[in-house]
């Protein structure tokens, strides 16, 4: 009769082991370990071992981890082979001891796996615009000026007093342009800004004098240009001008004189004269009793509208207002003026000692401050 054997757990285990290894061994080509060096393991190796269900996965890892470590491997981990292995079961210790004795690809094989060169992108920069300030306006105006724009050299002065309101060379030049668009009373508001902010600008006064003289009013055109050559000796433009307006005074006043003959020159009997009709005196502040200030309106002052305006007055002989009309300035600064015109009091206007009616003017200055 045959005896039993019971065998060991410890026994167990130790075949199990045996026959695992030499089933992997056997899977790995490693028959040749007592004839030569072993072979390094492939990929497919390692992945056939982890599919393998001869052993627990754990166990597998171990001793695929150990091999790895003594025998290397043939290919590189990548990305990609790292997620696969991770996938078929590979553990922490087993990834580790692939990675450590990694490869890096054949030389020829990276040339071969880099990417086309990449063509430098050229970028070309795009113009920067230049800054709308100040110098910018100036600079568009100018050449708008010049190509004879009057309308886009306005507004492009305008936009350039946003920054400066206060710049006499860029008041001058809207006034200008305001004057060749026949906006005499714009210029006049300007050019009087101008005046008022530099009392010596000859340039101011020549263009003023001009707008005077081409609004007909000689008297006034002569005195502007007296003072652009008082400020400007060598202005021979505003020089010639004040000439030429003076003859032109000086020969309407001949013509106004009676001719007389041979037989008119012999005494006449001298006749009482009698006061003239209507006295024309000028500027009427001196006569003014009580003169009314005129209301600047906060829309006016918003709108920058500033300037000087004239107001032609008649009086009775009581020295009452007959009418009151404002020649230039704003629309809305004129209505103000001739409201406060109206609301003014005068004495009365007298040749010699006899009152009389009289005309004249007052000027109101309007300054936005």
């Amino acid at each position: 009769m045959f005896r039993r054997f019971r065998i060991k757990p410890q026994t167990t285990s130790i075949l199990i082991f045996v026959v695992v290894f030499a089933f992997l061994m056997t899977i790995f080509g490693s028959v040749q370990p007592l004839f030569g060096q072993s072979r390094q393991l492939s990929l497919a190796d390692i992945l056939i071992a982890l599919r393998s269900k001869k052993a627990e996965i754990d166990e597998k890892n171990r001793i695929l981890a150990d091999a790895v470590k003594e025998r290397g491997i043939t290919f590189a981990l990548t990305p990609e082979i790292e997620k696969e292995l991770d996938s078929t079961g590979a553990r922490t210790d087993l990834i580790a001891a692939i990675r450590s004795k990694a490869i890096s690809p054949p030389e020829s094989i990276a040339e071969m796996r880099k990417a086309e060169p990449v063509k430098p992108e050229i970028i070309v920069p795009k113009p920067v615009p230049p800054p709308q300030d100040f110098a910018f306006f100036r600079l568009r105006a100018a050449e708008n000026l010049k190509s004879g724009d009057m309308a886009q050299a306005i507004a492009d002065l305008g936009k350039a007093l946003e920054f400066k309101p206060v710049d006499t060379a860029t008041l001058l030049d809207r006034g200008s342009a305001y004057a060749k668009q026949g906006k005499s009373e714009l210029a006049f508001s300007d050019l009087d800004k101008v005046i008022e902010l530099d009392a010596k600008n000859a340039a101011a006064f020549l263009a003023r004098a001009q707008l005077f003289e081409k609004e007909g009013k000689i008297e006034r055109a002569v005195a502007d240009y007296d003072k652009s050559v008082e400020f400007d000796t060598s202005n021979e433009s505003a020089k010639i001008s004040a000439a030429k307006l003076r003859n032109q005074i000086a020969s309407a006043a001949k013509k106004s004189e009676p001719v007389v003959s041979p037989v008119e020159k012999s005494p006449a009997p001298v006749e009482k004269s009698s006061p003239p009709a209507v006295l024309s005196v000028g500027p009427l502040n001196p006569y003014a009793t009580e003169l009314a200030t005129p209301t600047y309106s906060a829309m006016d002052r918003r709108m920058n509208i500033f300037g000087r305006v004239t107001v032609e007055i008649e009086l009775d002989e009581t020295g009452k207002v007959v009418t009151a009309k404002a020649t230039d300035g704003a629309r809305s600064l004129r209505v103000s003026a001739e409201e406060a015109v109206r609301k003014s009091k005068f004495r009365p206007v007298k040749s010699g000692t006899v009152p009389v009616k009289a005309t004249g003017f007052i000027i109101f200055n309007f300054v936005n401050q």
